[in-house]
Order: C-alpha cells, then structure tokens, then sequence
C-alpha cells in the first residue's frame, strides 16, 4: 500500500507515450504520485531517443513526481533501485545496470526513463517505467527477460501486482532520496550495482567501474586515471550488448 504514488491514476489500453500523457497531465495541473499506465504503447521510447518494445504482456507506466528542493538530477537513480526493491520479492537476484536498466542474469527486465520540463521556476518530472511481466518470447537480438521466464515452474504475478510491489518500492525510495540525497540510498544502490568493480566498456574505452559520486555520476578508472561518467551507455566489457 502507497500513501501518494498511484492514488490517482489512469489507465489505457493503448496509447502512444504514458511519458508524454503523463507531462501533459502534470501541465493540465496533476498532483504528486498520479500515474499513467497502458497496456500497449505505439510510441515508447527510451532512453537517447531509442524505440521501446511496449510488448503485450508487459506493465507499462509514467509517474509525476513534484521534487522537492535542489539535487535531484540522480531520481533516475532512485526510480531503478526503487523498482529493483519492489521486484526483489520475486526475484531478489536482481541487478542494476547503470544508469536505467534493471537486470536478470544480464538480460534486460525492467528500463526506466526520466524527463522533465520547466514552466516558469516548476520543475515537472515524470519517471517511466516498462517491465516486462508476461512475454515468454522477444524478438531476436533483443538481450531481454520476464518475471514469466525466470519464475518458469512457478506462479507469475499479475501486472496489478507487479505494479503495487513497484509503487511501494518507489514510495520508500523516494522518500529517502529526496529528504538525503543519492548519499542516503547510495549503499543500497551499490550492493545491487551490476557495474560496480566489474571491467566496462564506456564508447570504445574498457575500464574499472569503481564507485559512484553524489550526483550519481559513475566513475571509473582506467590504468592510474579516474573519470566521471555523467551521461551515456555503460556495458558489461563482457557482454555481447
């Protein structure tokens, strides 16, 4: 059970963007928590402009989010282990791939994608989220998985459940992330890291994932130097990804 998010909410059975339904919603006047959630979109997308695959049988869903106060900029951050925390009651084998993907032995189950806009000096965030719940078959290449494969043998959740489970697990991150900042959920988010000490790939450079600064930036290493990586796609060195 959630205090705020998801109390007000809206569903559809198709739709183009639930991000872009959402931050029409949060402009029109929509208040902290309301969420917008389909079972088909015909325009997702990711992250860098990327097309989302809204596959039937997965869960699909835009949070607005009022944030409160300055230094937010890690929330994508705090949505994904809020995600991983809630989905960890089916699969707490579950790892964060830096900065937005939720992983199940290295394959995709859970992305996340953050956008907000500026009107005047108000801040409209809107965190969506796809998992994949259902779908027991992904086009070729896609390196993905579902609560459906890796619960094989066993009873899968519903979508309601899958996004009741999530919600709570927003709610207790967020909450902490905007009264302590990434420093306050950073060890959570560390424990999870599939990155974390393991060699990467960042463009064509392989280095050292070695830690994560305040604002969430990943930092790695690479012979004696230490960089940030702020933005842009990290990869397993060993991943075919």
């Amino acid at each position: 059970m959630t205090w705020s998010l998801g109390q007000v909410r809206e569903h559809h059975d198709c739709i183009g963007s639930t991000n872009d339904r959402a931050l029409a919603w949060a402009r029109a006047g929509a208040p902290h928590g309301a969420l917008v959630t389909a079972d088909v979109q015909t325009h997702g997308r990711g992250r860098l402009g990327r097309a989302w695959e809204s596959l039937p049988g997965g869960l699909y869903a835009s949070l607005i989010i009022k944030p409160r106060g300055a230094g937010w900029s890690a929330v994508g951050l705090a949505v994904g282990l809020g995600l991983l925390e809630g989905l960890a009651r089916w699969l707490p084998q579950a790892q964060l791939k830096w900065p937005n993907d939720v992983l199940c032995g290295g394959r995709k189950l859970a992305g996340v994608l953050c956008e907000s806009r500026w009107f005047g000096g108000v801040a409209e965030l809107v965190a969506g989220f796809g998992v994949n719940v259902g779908q027991l078959e992904f086009p070729e290449g896609l390196m993905a998985t579902s609560l459906a494969i890796e619960l094989a043998g066993g009873a899968c959740p519903s979508r309601q459940e899958v996004l009741g489970a999530a919600l709570e697990g927003l709610e207790g991150v967020l909450e902490r992330f905007f009264r302590e900042g990434f420093g306050g959920i950073r060890g959570d988010y560390e424990e999870h890291s599939a990155v974390l000490g393991r060699r990467v790939r960042v463009g064509d450079e392989v280095c050292e994932a070695v830690g994560f600064d305040d604002d969430g930036a990943l930092r790695v290493r690479s012979g004696d130097a230490t960089r940030r990586v702020e933005a842009g796609d990290v990869w397993l060195a060993t991943s075919a990804s």
